[in-house]
């Protein structure tokens, strides 16, 4: 795939703390990582991106991509076939804490407890003994982790309801985490409300000030931000979840837009964000860098506009 660039305004060599557990150290580019052509690629420069913010200290780290195909938006696959495909690449990109020789702190969580059965040992006999179609089929990638598999939510009746926080009945995901833990990574908490809410209280009861790095692939961050949920609907628990989303560093994002004139919203941590409009021919042309992310939203409506 060629990508082309318009000229553009030299990019500054971007700053950056170290933190002395990971071992991190100043560096500068001096070009942006391309367009990856396909997931091997993508999965490498995935791994390379979080171990630099991992050596920078960065302490939430989102991982945002689509995992059924690198043109694809979200949605555009069903939704049991995108989290059976992001598990597939989550595994690849957390190779990269058995390269740093810590995967066995490192605890993976799915969104519940049958997710990480799944993870485990792959998809179950259905009971008629008819496979399900393989593209829906999930493979057990994770039996091999060093590390602890884990889930964010065990849905019953009262938190379900919400009944456990009002009856002060609810108990704190970090309970089940151990003082060894050194990272966690989180996958796909979307599917509902609770899922992310119990992600920040991983955050705030046991990651926050420890030095060790939440990552979250795929939380769908942005659904918070541009408010997909109206900010009168559950305020008093969205607007802490949406100061939580945007904490978050994007470490790796891949974004598409579709329509008559599609783009790529692509950025490859330390690096400035890339804005890229696919041409009728296949190729990506680069036509625009920027520094300061604020959101989605805020790329298609005042960003894209600029750059046809």
């Amino acid at each position: 795939m060629m990508i082309l660039t318009r000229a553009l305004s030299p990019v500054p060599r971007p700053s950056v703390a170290t933190r002395a557990f990971f071992g991190g150290k100043a560096r500068g580019r001096a070009s942006l990582t391309p367009f990856p052509g396909n997931y091997d690629v993508m999965e490498r420069q995935c791994r390379e991106a979080v171990r630099e913010a991992m050596d920078d200290g960065v302490e939430l780290i989102e991982l945002e991509f689509p995992p059924g195909g690198l043109e694809l938006a979200s949605g555009d696959l069903e939704g049991n076939v995108e989290c059976n495909m992001l598990t597939l690449r989550l595994r690849g990109i957390c190779a990269v804490f058995e390269e740093m020789k810590m995967a066995e702190y490192t605890r993976v969580l799915f969104p519940d407890k049958v997710e990480a059965r799944l993870a485990l040992t792959g998809s179950s006999p259905t009971p008629d003994g008819i496979r399900a179609p393989e593209q829906a089929e999930m493979k057990s990638v994770w039996k091999d982790w060093p590390g602890k598999i884990d889930y964010v939510d065990d849905p019953n009746l009262l938190s379900v309801s919400g009944l456990d926080k009002l009856l002060g009945k609810k108990v704190s995901i970090a309970k089940r985490m151990d003082s060894e833990d050194a990272a966690f990574v989180v996958a796909y908490p979307s599917a509902n409300i609770s899922e992310f809410a119990n992600t920040r209280d991983l955050y705030e009861d046991c990651v926050k000030g420890t030095g060790r790095p939440l990552i979250v692939a795929r939380g769908e961050l942005q659904r918070y931000i541009s408010n997909y949920y109206p900010p009168f609907w559950n305020a008093g628990e969205m607007g802490p979840l949406r100061e939580f989303a945007a904490k978050f560093e994007g470490v790796y994002i891949i974004y598409n837009f579709k329509g008559s004139n599609p783009a790529v919203l692509f950025r490859r941590y330390p690096e400035p964000w890339q804005v890229l409009r696919r041409r009728r021919d296949g190729e990506l042309e680069l036509v625009h860098t920027f520094e300061n992310f604020v959101s989605v939203k805020d790329v298609a409506l005042n960003i894209l506009p600029r750059f046809p």
